[in-house]
């Protein structure tokens, strides 16, 4: 499953800072980044961002609104370039996105996390978003031409 590489002790992932230099380079790759360079990669809004301890995965949430004023609640970057598999990394992000946002937040957001996927952007992979669907989210629909994936609901996966 990990490809001969040990799960640390407290899990894949780590906590760390909206501007980290170590994430920021891998959002710098990711095909939504808007302005590749600028020290925070992230939005504006309630956010948590996920570096592995590899510094090979970068994971990044955040609860904002829309440009219509609606409440949302979205993996807004998954990026994977190290040798564990993106769906067992997506599930351990999203199991740690539900915990922080209990603690910090005193409860999760009254909409369901998601993301979106690019297949036009992704033309490598031969079935976008599958591995988000392989760890436990499921297809909604697609919305302007993006893939928009669902996470499963906190205890299901």
């Amino acid at each position: 499953m990990t490809q001969g590489m040990l799960l640390p002790a407290d899990g894949y992932w780590r906590k760390v800072r909206r501007t980290d230099p170590r994430a920021r380079a891998l959002a710098d790759r990711h095909y939504s980044r808007q302005t590749v360079g600028a020290r925070d990669f992230m939005a504006s809004g309630r956010v948590l961002v996920l570096l592995t301890h590899c510094t090979h995965a970068v994971w990044g949430v955040i609860e904002n609104l829309d440009p219509v004023g609606n409440r949302r609640w979205r993996c807004s970057i998954f990026r994977n370039e190290g040798l564990v598999l993106s769906s067992v990394l997506i599930r351990e992000a999203t199991a740690r996105t539900y915990v922080f946002w209990q603690s910090r937040y005193h409860g999760l957001p009254p909409v369901p996390l998601t993301t979106e996927v690019d297949p036009a952007r992704t033309l490598k992979k031969r079935d976008p978003g599958r591995c988000f669907r392989r760890a436990g989210w499921n297809v909604r629909g697609v919305v302007r031409g993006l893939v928009v994936l669902q996470a499963p609901a906190l205890g299901a996966a």
